[in-house]
């Protein structure tokens, strides 16, 4: 039996909630209740468009790897940033969707916004 944990993703005063396998990366959880974390590089960790902020407990995520060390450098556990498409879910966890960097009409256009494959 596959154990199962509650992600929520706020953003101001609206939420998404679903439920995941352990083991899921947060990228995708965001993709499949529709939340607002985006990616331009499909969830390899070259873009850091997915940037979330943890509320709560860290460990309930997986421990930063040294891709996502390396773009987030050694401050990720005072902001509680974590890439999204790197970050794999342990336990219930609550992250804050955080505006993506680039004007998202402009990433739009050039098609950079789009679902994970």
């Amino acid at each position: 039996m596959t154990t199962r944990h509650r992600v929520t993703f706020v953003q101001g005063e609206q939420r998404w909630e679903l439920e995941v396998d352990d083991g899921e990366t947060l990228l995708r959880a965001a993709h499949a209740c529709e939340a607002p974390v985006h990616t331009l590089c499909n969830g390899i960790g070259a873009c850091v468009q997915c940037k979330v902020r943890v509320h709560g407990d860290m460990a309930a995520l997986s421990v930063p790897n040294h891709l996502e060390r390396d773009r987030l450098g050694n401050i990720f556990h005072l902001t509680q940033e974590r890439l999204a498409c790197q970050s794999k879910v342990h336990g219930d966890v609550t992250v804050e969707a955080l505006p993506v960097r680039l004007p998202k009409k402009k990433a739009q256009a050039a098609g950079m916004l789009r679902p994970l494959r």
